[in-house]
């Protein structure tokens, strides 16, 4: 659906900010360099919607800037590490959607009550060390080490991160994500999930959630929504 490196992550920022998880300016989502020379992101200081190719850069594994314009988010070390510590994975998504951070926040499990919850249906774990800024490679490994080998993560007070094989799945498992949270946080006004399923249960009952094909199908909806 993209012809370069600059033009996935542009689209990856479109799709996420016409699914309502832009902050402003702040958020990003990474590609690797298919060379090997390390991370394709939006330059700081622009909202997802603002984002065109040349605003894309090429970090270096210390921050350095080897192509685009503009200057680099402090946080690149989320991409640059979980990237380094995750061979299987070429994109990653930090973004601060407000159901999630509500979610995190409030101490509570995320439950799998509907389809869009059956995409985490072995479940979310939560971060409490990364409420400031993950700006440093070791704050990054840390990070890393406690996403592990799940595809998300929630960050208590600050946001969540994402992984996947491609920026279409990474993009697609965060704004699920949030969703997901927010059936969630609705459900809790009217007193919670009455009859909640254990992980085995869930992961039974959604077992049609769990590859890449459901969310490359939800994926190119939202591209052609973004594109409309």
């Amino acid at each position: 659906m993209a012809d370069s490196e600059q033009a996935e992550v542009v689209l990856g920022g479109r799709v996420l900010h016409s699914a309502g998880l832009a902050d402003l300016v702040w958020g990003h989502v990474s590609l690797r360099d298919p060379g090997g020379r390390g991370v394709w992101m939006k330059a700081s200081g622009l909202g997802f919607e603002e984002v065109t190719e040349r605003d894309v850069l090429l970090l270096d594994e210390r921050g350095g800037v080897l192509a685009g314009e503009g200057p680099p988010h402090r946080e690149y070390p989320i991409h640059t590490e979980l990237l380094r510590a995750r061979p299987d994975a070429n994109s990653v998504v930090h973004v601060h959607p407000p159901h999630a951070v509500a979610l995190a926040a409030a101490g509570v499990d995320l439950q799998a009550f509907s389809h869009i919850g059956g995409v985490f249906a072995a479940g979310v774990r939560r971060y409490g060390g990364a409420a400031g800024l993950v700006d440093t490679a070791e704050a990054g490994a840390a990070l890393a080490e406690a996403l592990g080998g799940d595809r998300a993560l929630l960050l208590t007070g600050h946001g969540v991160v994402t992984i996947g094989t491609s920026v279409a799945t990474a993009v697609t498992t965060a704004v699920m994500l949030e969703r997901a949270c927010q059936l969630q946080l609705i459900a809790a006004g009217f007193g919670g999930v009455a009859a909640p399923l254990v992980p085995a249960e869930a992961l039974r009952a959604y077992e049609h959630t769990q590859s890449e094909r459901y969310l490359l199908d939800a994926w190119r909806y939202l591209v052609r929504r973004t594109s409309a």
